[in-house]
């Protein structure tokens, strides 16, 4: 069984609950987010207790960003959880594929939504994508709406 108190997050996730104003929340579903040294950088804004950073697999980043064409945060954070079977956070549709490929654990920012709202930390994960959706951020139509139904 996998140990869900602690995962490896993409620049993306962490962007996402930044702009709701719920990254404080993140601590208080997961006792550890590992962050890569690539994902450090790029998310160069306020960071919470239980983010620690982390060295990715060199190799096996490398391959993934020149062959596979992924940024090198994605990359790293693939990498990582490739390695150490730790479930990985990440949006990006082509992240998810080669994640999913590698067979790899993962969850995104609707999964971590969802999450918060069973614990009682949010009220609505639905409320809380379509304020996303409305700063900017990709989610369908489809998916929007069986959120809607599910939530």
């Amino acid at each position: 069984m996998h140990d869900i108190r602690k995962v490896i997050a993409d620049t993306s996730v962490l962007i996402a609950f930044e702009k709701l104003e719920l990254l404080h929340l993140l601590c208080s579903l997961y006792e550890q987010i590992l962050l890569t040294s690539s994902v450090y950088t790029e998310y160069s804004s306020e960071m919470q207790s239980c983010f620690t950073a982390v060295k990715a697999p060199h190799g096996l980043s490398k391959l993934l960003e020149e062959k596979v064409g992924l940024g090198c945060g994605e990359s790293e954070s693939i990498a990582l959880a490739y390695i150490s079977g730790t479930t990985i956070l990440v949006d990006d549709l082509k992240a998810r594929k080669t994640a999913k490929k590698l067979g790899c654990r993962m969850s995104g920012t609707i999964g971590v939504l969802h999450r918060m709202q069973r614990q009682g930390l949010i009220s609505s994960a639905y409320e809380e994508m379509s304020k996303l959706k409305n700063m900017g951020f990709r989610v369908s139509t489809t998916l929007m709406d069986r959120l809607k139904i599910s939530f």
